[in-house]
This record gives structure tokens, C-alpha cells and sequence, in this order.
């Protein structure tokens, strides 16, 4: 590892970060001195004097994880020795062979991890089986790569924003791509290389040559328009809390809202791509409102412009305005016209939005006919996007989850995993998301330490590839919450589910339906910590957030009653419990009828009290 010895003596900080306060100081120009054991430690039969010393000098340790140093003792009693020092948060993981977790999972020769990395320490110095979640670089081609992997780890060794060194990286390719661009100009069109504006325009056979025509200027308005928002970019100027990616990503959406008036095509394409960018990003309110701004663009592009409104119910969908959302399916289904058999991808789409937003209303039967109807859709497409089909399977198979069928819903979202790895590796948004979903099956099916496996990855690969303030990662967090709290752990119940508000309410910026599903667990970790007055408080916040964002009773409201019977029970106000219970129970009956599983589950828990 000499390259990395040198590449990190040899990095300078962004000149904006140096002398910036961090939990070590001000940060510095660059990361010296480094002491690298093998070269500059004697070997001996212990960790000695010279190792200890140096270890007792240091802020931080770098562990290089393999098989190799997973099983070499030495390894881990220097890293236990480290921790005993300095705590956890010193230590870096960097990932070359063999994989994080794979002992849990029964692959004790492909483990990474020592002992001492996979595990908090006790108060007394020992090592717990308390997991730890070390920060990690993975420098195999499948994870971060090798440029990837060093940016982390100077990140974690000086105690600054990983994305602010990704930003001066992110804005010296900007000022080469753009660069190249603007030499190349019509020659980037003529070849087409801009596949991110590439044109979808799906029409009939008999209109195959006005396709190309379109498609070719089609491109050559997008080489333009990406040279011209290149040329914008202007590090000085650039929004400090965000990748450059996104400062591209607001310039076009401006852009677009201004120019290419006489090309509705084009600018519905861009429109489109920019929403799917903000919506993956968690900028639920900027992707609205990038999108609505191409509404009368789609109408006029006709038929392929379904997909620009598709992409906006999917965002009111995640903003919780479902009136909005299903108005605006109905929209795009009408726009795709008559002929079902045309457009077979966009109409899957319709179907799954449609699906999602029945499921979430607690409309379970149309709901399945809807994922059905989706993938059926999707099987008539060819070359179909596999990304595309691994959503259609995981949304398919929380549906399944959560009507019970268990085993049917695992095989469904272990499919939607293994589609999402090939497509784009280990650590990818949707790899996590769908571990999530695995793990919430596994929750449903009582299968604790399976669930908090595979949600323990999920946060692991979350954490590293999302912002702070993305609702997917707070979905994975309370997820973990709420394991912990069936765990009977609530101290880390509390964390995980204080933290996951926290990052919705600053994702939504109001009240929202989401934000109350995680109020409600938090309330009942909070009550067996014995804080039955503040649980009653958050059982209280989440209602007011069920209230704004449904505007009617929903069955998460009957799930809130029986969660505030909780409280009362251990509280020992068993009469206002079993009234809250009935109410409760009253609502879901109401809404998903008796013999629903939900029902069924919450009416077991009223029987105990």
C-alpha cells in the first residue's frame, strides 16, 4: 500500500477547508506525517513499545481489510488497541478483497472485517458483540475504486465533508469535460454520445425515418444545451452543502424553463431527466416544481411525453399529495391513448404508480392487480431497463409483506436484489433500498436477526452513497429503529428513529404522512425508557402529520391508537389503553376490513392489554 501512503501525504485540502475548525483541529493543507507499521515499526512478538506509542500518537488508524488481515491476530489487537485509546470513531476501514459481513452470512473465509472492526467495545475495554458500523472505503471495482476509496478515507483522517472533496474533483473533471465539449461541439452530437439526454421518442414503425430526423437534432440541441450549462459552472458561486452535480442540475432546470421553447421534445427529455435526478437525490420540491414547468410540453410532444408526467406522480406520490399523483396518472394513461398494446413501459409505469398509491391508501386487492398488471406490462418490453424491472419486483413484494405472504414477497424482493446487483454493483442506492425491503419482510416474518442483518447493510451501503438529508436513508434508519425496539433495545431504538424524523422533516419541510409513520415508533421506544409524557407528545406530532398530509382517516391512523394503547399500558392507564385500542381497531376494520392482516396483527395486541 505505498501508493496510498504516498497518495495521502501528498493530497492537499481544498484551499476553502484549510483552517476550518474540526473535531481535530483546524483542518490542514495536507495529512502528515503518516506512519505505515510494516516500514517503520520493528517486528516483534507483540504490539511493543514502538507500536503502542505510535498508536497513543495518532488520531486516526487505517486498517487495510482482506481475508488475510480478517484472520491475523496482530491486526486486531492493534485495532482493539487503537479503540481502547481513542474510541471508535478513529477508525478507517479500507476495503481491497473479501467482503464486509460475509461471516454473518455464513462466509467466514470471505470475511474483511477483524473482529475488533465488526464489534463496539464494552465499557470495560472488552469487545462486545454489540455491532459496529465502521466508516468505510471500499477501493474494489464493485464499490468506491481506487480514487473513490482514497477521497473517504482523507475525508475521515481529516474530519471534513466528504462532499467537499468530491466537489474539488467533481469540478476539475467539470472544467476538462467542458473543455473537451466546447472543442468537439457538433462532433459530440454527430456521434451521440450524450446518453444521458439521449431522446426516448417511442412512435410507430411507419414514422421511423422523421424518428431519426428528430433524434439527430434531438442531439444536437442537447450537445448544445450541456455545453452551455458546462460553461456556466463556477466553483466560487457553487452551493457549499452539495455535490457540483447538483449546481448542473439546478442551472438546467432554469435553463430549460427559459429557452428551447420551440422544442418541446427536447425540453421535455431534459425536464424529465433533471426530475428523476432531484427525486433521487431527495429534492422532492425541486423536482415538482422542474417538472410541472413541462406540462404543456408533454401535451404537445403527445405520447412519449407521458413519461415527464409519470415522473411527477411519482413525486407527488413521495410528497404525499396523492390526489395529485393519481390525477396526474390518469393524465399521462390518456395522453398514451387507446391502443393498450402501444407504449408497453410507460403504461407499466401508470400501473405501478397507480399500484403504490392503492397500496399506500390501504386499497390492498387493487393494488395487486395493479403490480401484476405492471409486470406484465414490462415482460412485452424489450432490452427492458433491468433497474426498471427490480423496482416493479420490489414494490411488488412489500405489497406482499405486507398482506402477510412472506415467503412469496422474499422471493420477490430477493429477486429485485439480485437484478439491482448486476445492474450496478454492491453499493448502489437501490441495492440498499432493496435490503431494506428484505429486511422488512424478515421483520414481518419474526425473523429478528435476519432483519437486523440485512438492514444493518442497508444503512451501511445508504450511509455512504446518500446525502444527510435524503428520505432514504431515514426509511433505512427507522427501519433499523424499529428492530431495535422489538430487540428490546431502546436506547438505540431512540437514535435511529429521532435521527430519521429529523432527516424527513428537513427532506419535506412540513408535515408529511411519512414523517408520522416515524414519530409513532419513536413514541413507543421513548415509553420504555419510561418517558410516557413526551412519547404521548410524539404520539401527538404524528397524528397532526397523518391529519395534514391524508385530509381524511387512513389506516395509519388506527395503527397511531393502538400505538398510544401502548404507551398507556405500560404507563399503567389500562382503561384509556383498551379505549384507545377499540378506536384503533374500529378505524383499520373500517378501512382494510377484519380479516387484513394489519388488522389481524394490531387486534392480537389489544387482546394482551
Amino acid at each position: 500500500m505505498r501508493w496510498l501512503h504516498r497518495a495521502i501525504e501528498t493530497f492537499r485540502l481544498p484551499r476553502k477547508l484549510v483552517g476550518r475548525p474540526t473535531p481535530l483541529g483546524p483542518a490542514p493543507r495536507r495529512l502528515t506525517p503518516l506512519f505505515r507499521d510494516r516500514d517503520e515499526l520493528p517486528a516483534s512478538g507483540d504490539l511493543g513499545y514502538e507500536l503502542r506509542t505510535a498508536l497513543s500518537l495518532s488520531r486516526r488508524l487505517v486498517v487495510v481489510c482482506s481475508p488475510d488481515s480478517a484472520r491475523s491476530h496482530w491486526v486486531n489487537e492493534e485495532i482493539l488497541a487503537f479503540k481502547r485509546m481513542h474510541g471508535e470513531a478513529g477508525v478507517l476501514a479500507l476495503i481491497v478483497a473479501g467482503d464486509p459481513g460475509a461471516s454473518s452470512a455464513g462466509k467466514p473465509d470471505e470475511e474483511c472485517f477483524p473482529p475488533a472492526l465488526r464489534f463496539s467495545l464494552a465499557a470495560d475495554g472488552a469487545l462486545s458483540d454489540e455491532p459496529a458500523h465502521p466508516i468505510a472505503a471500499d477501493m474494489r471495482r464493485e464499490g468506491d475504486g481506487r480514487r473513490g476509496a482514497l477521497l473517504k478515507l482523507i475525508a475521515g483522517i481529516a474530519a471534513v465533508p466528504l462532499d467537499e472533496l468530491v466537489q474539488r474533483e467533481a469540478q476539475r473533471r467539470l472544467r476538462r469535460v467542458s473543455t473537451v465539449a466546447v472543442g468537439l461541439g457538433a462532433a459530440l452530437a454527430g456521434v451521440g454520445g450524450l446518453a444521458f439526454y439521449a431522446n426516448t421518442l417511442r412512435i410507430e414503425a411507419d414514422h421511423q425515418r422523421r424518428v431519426a430526423e428528430r433524434e439527430t437534432a434531438t442531439a444536437r440541441a442537447a450537445s448544445t444545451f450541456m455545453v452551455g450549462t458546462f460553461s456556466l459552472s463556477n466553483p466560487v458561486t457553487e452551493n457549499p452543502r452539495t455535490l457540483t452535480a447538483l449546481t448542473v442540475l439546478n442551472r438546467s432546470a432554469q435553463r430549460v424553463q427559459t429557452e428551447l421553447a420551440n422544442q418541446p421534445g427536447i425540453r421535455v427529455e431534459l425536464l424529465d431527466a433533471v426530475g428523476q435526478a432531484y427525486n433521487n437525490l431527495g429534492l422532492l420540491e425541486e423536482s415538482r416544481s422542474a417538472l410541472e414547468a413541462g406540462r404543456s410540453a408533454a401535451h404537445a410532444v403527445g405520447p412519449p411525453g407521458a413519461a415527464l408526467l409519470l415522473t411527477l406522480a411519482e413525486t407527488y406520490t413521495s410528497q404525499g399529495a396523492f390526489p395529485s399523483a393519481n390525477a396526474t396518472v390518469t393524465e399521462a394513461e390518456h395522453l398514451l391513448g387507446l391502443d393498450l398494446a402501444a407504449y408497453p413501459q410507460l403504461r407499466g409505469q401508470a400501473a405501478q404508480i397507480r399500484a403504490r398509491l392503492e397500496y399506500t391508501l390501504g386499497e390492498s386487492a387493487a393494488a395487486d392487480r395493479d403490480y401484476r398488471r405492471s409486470l406484465a406490462y414490462y415482460q412485452r418490453v424489450p432490452d427492458l431497463n433491468r433497474e426498471i424491472l427490480a423496482r416493479a419486483y420490489m414494490n411488488y413484494g412489500l405489497e406482499l409483506s405486507e398482506m402477510g405472504d412472506h415467503d412469496r414477497a422474499r422471493d420477490t424482493l430477493l429477486e429485485a436484489a439480485a437484478i439491482y446487483r448486476r445492474a450496478t454493483g454492491e453499493r448502489s442506492r437501490t441495492v440498499g433500498q432493496a435490503y431494506t425491503a428484505i429486511s422488512l419482510n424478515e421483520l414481518g416474518s419474526h425473523h429478528l436477526p435476519e432483519a437486523k442483518a440485512a438492514i444493518d447493510k442497508a444503512v451501511s451501503i445508504l450511509s455512504f452513497v446518500l446525502d444527510h438529508d435524503n428520505p432514504t436513508l431515514a426509511n433505512a434508519l427507522s427501519q433499523r429503529g424499529q428492530i431495535l425496539l422489538t430487540q428490546g433495545s431502546p436506547k438505540g431504538a431512540v437514535t435511529d428513529l429521532a435521527e430519521a424524523a429529523a432527516i424527513l422533516q428537513r427532506a419535506y419541510k412540513g408535515p408529511h404522512y411519512r414523517i408520522g409513520i416515524v414519530l409513532g415508533y419513536l413514541a413507543l421506544a421513548q415509553s420504555q425508557q419510561g418517558e410516557t409524557r413526551r412519547a404521548l407528545a410524539t404520539i401527538d406530532e404524528a397524528k397532526w402529520n397523518y391529519d395534514e398530509s391524508y385530509r381524511s382517516l387512513n389506516p395509519n391512523h388506527g395503527d397511531l391508537l393502538v400505538q398510544r394503547a401502548k404507551v398507556l399500558q405500560r404507563a399503567g392507564r389500562i382503561k384509556e389503553a383498551r379505549a384507545d385500542c377499540a378506536a384503533g381497531l374500529d378505524v383499520i376494520r373500517q378501512k382494510l376490513g377484519a380479516a387484513h392482516e394489519a388488522y389481524k396483527v394490531e387486534a392480537r395486541v389489544c387482546a394482551s392489554i
